[in-house]
């Protein structure tokens, strides 16, 4: 008769159940502050908010109209959130490129479990990052706007300006998790979303008929009452959402050995 195995403990049932969402969310977050550098850059991020938006808004000399006063906040969205953005390309890419999602994925196997605790991670970085904006920049913009003795209008609208602030950070936001899918390599990403970004903004500037079509804050532009029309906030939305499909199917398929 062959001898019995030794009789499974209290760790053999542990490891056999599947590890509870909130804990794997909670492993997520760790990791988004996971190094010193990342605990730099996300307290520098605020300043470096700040800075922006009174770089943009006190200097104006034209803001007579609820889009002049608006407009702004788009630009700083974009450019003010670039260093906490790039936690997150560290976060999704960099666990891809240095292969560390590893043990991950062995604890629990599910690529898509997984990413939506990542997405979890992400939306409660969304709500801060909009929190942050909607409270500041309202009163920047507002001295500016007394300074120059005109009305300050956004303050009649506080839910269209909610709304703007929440569908900028959100469009940035979906666009470094998708240049972070895309690109699983932690420079390669971060050069894409601090380099081709930016350039596709100031190309949408200068021709927005033509690139407002691949812009990935159209629709938000077009929210604000300062976009090209439907064609390029539909052809906007519809290539970025095809985009995102694209990285969630080579998520399920990437090797992670």
């Amino acid at each position: 008769m062959p001898a019995a195995g030794p009789a499974a403990g209290p760790w053999a049932a542990r490891a056999a159940r599947r590890s509870p969402f909130w804990r794997l969310v909670a492993v997520e977050a760790r990791k988004l502050v996971g190094t010193r550098s990342d605990k730099l850059v996300l307290a520098f991020s605020p300043i470096f908010l700040v800075g922006l938006m009174m770089l943009f808004t006190l200097p104006q000399s034209n803001l007579a109209s609820a889009g002049k006063q608006i407009g702004p906040l788009l630009i700083v969205v974009q450019l003010g959130l670039l260093l906490v953005f790039s936690t997150v390309i560290k976060l999704v890419a960099g666990e891809w490129q240095y292969k560390s999602v590893q043990p991950t994925l062995l604890v629990q196997p599910s690529r898509m479990r997984y990413f939506l605790a990542q997405g979890t991670v992400l939306a409660g970085v969304w709500l801060l990052c909009s929190a942050f904006t909607f409270i500041l920049f309202p009163l920047l913009i507002k001295t500016a706007a007394t300074g120059l003795n005109h009305n300050y209008l956004l303050g009649m609208r506080p839910r269209w300006v909610l709304g703007v602030t929440l569908l900028a950070t959100a469009l940035v936001l979906l666009t470094a998790l998708i240049v972070s899918l895309l690109v699983p390599n932690t420079g390669g990403a971060l050069t894409v979303f601090f380099i081709v970004v930016p350039l596709l903004a100031l190309a949408r500037f200068s021709l927005p008929e033509v690139f407002g079509l691949i812009y990935p804050l159209e629709p938000a532009w077009h929210l604000a009452g300062l976009g090209t029309g439907w064609l390029a906030t539909i052809s906007s939305s519809l290539l970025w959402l095809v985009l995102l499909a694209i990285a969630l199917f080579r998520l399920q398929r990437r090797d992670a050995g």
